[in-house]
């Protein structure tokens, strides 16, 4: 094996991304111990070169070492990842039938170009077989003779092996040349020196910038035979075969010939060359050249390039990762809000069963308190005055109660329908419903009922339970004013501060025993205070009582309100 610090005879000179050029370091070169192997195995790695999969076109430069004492013949290369096999980058050698006039003029050629390498090319002339090849021209106008070429340089780069046996001549039927014309044949040959392989052939004469390319091959088979060749090892010069004159083919114009002979090659190239890739997907690459000899033998050399074409970043191991741990997080989160949701509901589902119990049980003991109690007092009242009938005076004093109990027992009545009918769940209504309900009460009584609201009451949601509570609080701070203050007047103000609501209920009545009155106990500050206390606790407000200066009480009713009524109201 080569060491690594071995010069190589092949090199990739330029690699162009989008026609930029770009810095990269090539791996060391190997040869095999066994002539004509190539190894696949690399010597000192580098690091790639790396390229956006955004890059439209990769371009390579190849080519042999200007620093190597000994150029290879002839390249080829693959980008592993993408050529499925070696690719000649190049060279092409023809045969070419070259028409002539009387005067030896060319006033016509026709080519057939070889590329690559025949079906069955082994690697050797000896271990090959020759493909037939059968063509047609028409003769062109003044031709009179045909003068075949077997030429090496279609490039002068070409390098390569083309031998060729059998090469025949046919005329058409309308002439009075002979059918077929024998121009070579490898059992039929006549010439000079033909066991060296620049002997000439009868017929055949050299000619081009290097004519020892042209070369007589000897093939050892039963019979040994010679064939022509031309063998191309200098990627500067060509070289041909050309039938003398005296074996020029006499011709007539618009006449069909047929040219048929067999040959074998191995084409390719062996100066610089390029090779281009267009959108090349992500992923690893390898691009190698290869160093061959003109028969296509591999020598051993070889450069090579390693690629990475790094994908979009969406395309990415870590943004792939990133992406599904994010969904996998996404999903448990879902699952999860969707749990607590589903929870949430099952609670809300619970606390409005709970709530519609609370209200149930309430209208229950209101009836049973408040109607209850009147009913009872007006079947009482009722026997009192059948058994007074003979006493007119006491009987009507009985009726007149039961009136006065009837009427108070519809009043009961309608705040019980007020306070259960949903329509009634805003604090527009509440507002309306307490003034009519103080003004009237009062009224009964001879007080003078002052109202201090303000022109515009906002429609916010104000559920049953805190309407009916805070309603049943300003009813007993109006109850114990019409009982205990002996008061004249009464004012009652309502004040909207952001999103707490307070209601005071002032009077000009006698007051009470102290500067403010803390409510505990029901046997210490009254079963009155104390309901009133524990109903705003139920809901989540204050209750406070104080003297006023200059005379009276002021109770004081302060409960917030929910910032979702606020934010519902502001919706809709």
């Amino acid at each position: 094996m080569l060491s690594q610090d071995s010069p190589s005879s092949v090199a990739i000179i330029e690699v162009q991304v989008d026609g930029r050029p770009q810095k990269f370091s090539t791996e060391a070169t190997t040869r095999s111990a066994v002539p004509g192997e190539v190894t696949s195995g690399d010597g000192a790695k580098s690091e790639p070169l790396r390229i956006s999969a955004q890059a439209q076109r990769l371009d390579f430069r190849f080519g042999p070492d200007q620093s190597s004492s000994n150029p290879p013949v002839r390249f080829r290369y693959r980008l592993e990842g993408v050529d499925e096999d070696w690719r000649e980058a190049g060279g092409e050698m023809r045969m070419t039938v070259k028409f002539l006039d009387s005067a030896n003029n060319i006033v016509g050629a026709t080519d057939f170009v070889a590329r690559g390498q025949t079906l069955g090319w082994a690697g050797n002339v000896g271990q090959s077989r020759f493909v037939p090849h059968r063509e047609q021209v028409t003769v062109p106008p003044r031709a009179v003779g045909v003068q075949m070429e077997l030429f090496s340089g279609g490039d002068e780069q070409t390098t390569g092996i083309m031998v060729i046996d059998e090469l025949t001549v046919s005329h058409g039927l309308n002439t009075n040349a002979p059918n077929e014309i024998h121009l070579f044949s490898s059992r039929q040959v006549d010439g000079k020196d033909l066991d060296h392989p620049l002997g000439v052939p009868q017929h055949w004469m050299r000619d081009g910038s290097k004519p020892t390319i042209a070369q007589v091959l000897k093939l050892e088979t039963q019979e040994p035979r010679h064939v022509l060749a031309v063998v191309d090892t200098d990627s500067k010069r060509w070289g041909a075969w050309r039938t003398g004159e005296d074996a020029i083919v006499p011709v007539s114009p618009g006449e069909v010939l047929e040219l048929r002979w067999n040959e074998m090659y191995s084409i390719g190239w062996g100066g610089s060359r390029e090779a281009s890739y267009t959108y090349l997907p992500p992923g690893e690459y390898r691009f190698r050249v290869q160093s061959v000899t003109e028969t296509g033998e591999g020598t051993g050399e070889m450069t090579s390039l390693a690629i990475t074409v790094t994908p979009r970043f969406w395309k990415t191991r870590w943004f792939l990762g990133g992406i599904l741990v994010v969904a996998v997080g996404a999903l448990l989160a879902g699952v999860r809000y969707l749990t607590w949701r589903k929870v949430q509901s099952r609670l809300q589902v619970l606390e409005r069963q709970r709530a519609i119990e609370r209200e149930r049980a309430r209208i229950a003991r209101d009836l049973h308190d408040d109607l209850g109690a009147s009913l009872t007092q007006i079947a009482l009242l009722s026997e009192l005055a059948n058994a007074d009938l003979a006493q007119p005076e006491l009987a009507r004093t009985h009726l007149n109660q039961i009136f006065a109990t009837a009427g108070g027992l519809a009043r009961q009545l309608n705040e019980i329908v007020w306070a259960v009918n949903p329509a009634n769940d805003t604090l527009e209504q509440f507002t309306s419903y307490i003034c009519k309900f103080a003004q009237h009460y009062l009224s009964l009584v001879g007080i003078r009922c002052r109202l201090d609201f303000p022109d515009f009451v906002p429609n916010y949601p104000l559920p049953a339970p805190e309407r009916h509570n805070l309603f049943l609080a300003t009813k007993e701070a109006l109850h114990n004013i019409v009982k205990h203050a002996q008061a004249g007047q009464v004012w009652l103000r309502l004040k909207l501060d952001a999103d707490v609501l307070t209601l005071l209920i002032e009077d000009d009545g006698k007051g009470c025993d102290a500067e403010a009155t803390p409510v505990t106990i029901p046997n210490v500050a009254g079963d009155g205070l104390f309901n009133m206390q524990k109903r705003m606790e139920q809901i989540g407000g204050r209750f406070t009582k104080q003297n006023r200066s200059g005379g009276g009480t002021t109770v004081r009713l302060v409960l917030p309100l929910p910032k979702h009524a606020i934010e519902t109201y502001v919706k809709n």
